[in-house]
């Protein structure tokens, strides 16, 4: 009915022309910011790191790994952090429970190296954003001149901790250092497909963010911070009521005058398979996270997602009869692919896979879906709903009987 409208009907037989030259011109856009990706993971491993192997008097380190529940491999986890080639440092687990799972792991790991792990357990809580008020209280009476919180569900190299701190010894004005975070597959389908959202859409788009603006935020599975810079961001304390911690943060460290370093450094994040509902409820986080921070950015950021817009694009230029405007889309759609994939495989070390290739555009309809479905308020975050305000700040939504009493416990050296 509406294709012979289309061909009977002049007027609208316009219209739709110059609808699909739009969408295509608007996926093109899209094409457009893909190539400046790639343009920006170029700039990224091309920049100058001191070398991790440079005799440097190597300062003492802190690092606070907040931990709820037992991630995939944790265990693994856990102890690619205890084995690094790095001279001075202690791992300072932070656990919001004394019941939580991990906590006999993380016991156990004290006894096995008493001189480099410790465990603080916080069960006192003063503000919305739980890990911050776990990690804020266990910093309390810490004197270390480095302070490196990064996520208990990533995994890394024994360079990892030489290679980040390297930047800091070559340049004073540097308060914090940062790395990216790709996706590991440890499962079936629903673990690529959370592993494709790091892999070929946050982190090309960042590289974006990088090439064009100076960064001023940080990326939450590694904070590498002089303890100087900290404070006068107004320390762990100042984050408590926030969502995006990782975001102001390094709001934080940028507007006291210091600079934010991305490392070409890529953690790994171990990524289990989980529930369809489980997967679109933490993403909904993430994109909900992203709007309250940047509205204005995330708002345009659909047009860093071509596959829709050279979808029906390409799609209404074929009901017209129209070759040009379906070739058109579909080498745009190549050239996408062909983009994501150099990152995915030269720079991620993560190449896009046979089984990939019918998943892939799966992954675009359901970011997409995520995007329409983004401008609200409720997340859930660790099993825990809340409402964010346009401030940033949090609103627990538990109810009462939910919440843990004010008590503290602490675990550490036997």
């Amino acid at each position: 009915m509406f294709f012979s409208l289309m061909t009977s009907d002049p007027v609208l037989g316009q219209v739709t022309v110059l609808l699909a030259a739009l969408l295509l011109t608007l996926g093109g856009i899209g094409v457009f910011f893909d190539l400046l990706s790639v343009l920006g993971s170029r700039k990224l491993l091309r920049q100058s790191v001191v070398p991790s192997t440079a005799p440097f008097p190597w300062p003492s380190l802190l690092m606070i790994k907040p931990v709820k529940g037992i991630d995939e491999g944790a265990e693994e986890n856990f102890l690619s952090f205890i084995r690094q080639d790095y001279p001075d440092f202690r791992i300072l687990f932070v656990v919001g429970d004394p019941g939580d799972p991990v906590v006999p792991l993380i016991e156990g790991l004290v006894r096995q190296y008493p001189d480099r792990v410790s465990l603080k357990i916080v069960t006192e809580h003063s503000g919305s954003n739980r890990k911050m008020n776990n990690v804020s209280r266990a910093f309390q009476g810490e004197t270390a001149g480095l302070v490196l919180l990064n996520d208990s569900d990533i995994r890394v190299s024994p360079s990892y901790l030489k290679t980040i701190v390297a930047p800091l010894l070559g340049d004073p004005a540097i308060g914090m250092v940062t790395c990216f975070q790709r996706g590991t597959p440890k499962g079936g389908w629903s673990s690529r497909l959370a592993s494709m959202m790091l892999n070929t859409e946050a982190i090309p788009q960042a590289l974006v963010a990088y090439l064009l603006f100076p960064l001023d935020f940080a990326f939450g599975p590694t904070m590498l911070l002089r303890r100087e810079a900290l404070e006068a961001a107004g320390g762990f304390s100042s984050l408590t009521e926030v969502l995006a911690d990782d975001y102001h943060l390094g709001q934080k460290i940028v507007q006291a005058g210091y600079r934010i370093f991305l490392s070409p450094y890529i953690v790994d994040a171990q990524i289990a398979d989980e529930s369809l509902g489980s997967l679109w409820q933490h993403e909904m986080r993430w994109v909900r996270t992203y709007r309250n921070c940047r509205p204005v950015g995330y708002a345009f950021s659909i047009l860093t997602r071509p596959f829709i817009f050279l979808l029906t694009g390409g799609g209404l230029g074929g009901l017209l009869e129209r070759s040009l405007f379906w070739k058109l889309a579909a080498v745009l759609y190549l050239i996408h692919f062909a983009s994501i994939a150099v990152i995915a495989g030269s720079h991620i070390r993560r190449p896009l896979r046979a089984k990939d290739l019918l998943l892939f555009p799966v992954r675009e309809v359901f970011s997409f879906v995520l995007y329409l479905g983004s401008f609200g308020s409720r997340i859930v975050w660790r099993g825990h709903p809340y409402r964010i305000r346009r401030d940033g700040t949090l609103i627990a939504l538990d109810p009462p009987s939910h919440r843990i009493p004010p008590s503290i416990a602490q675990g550490g050296k036997p």
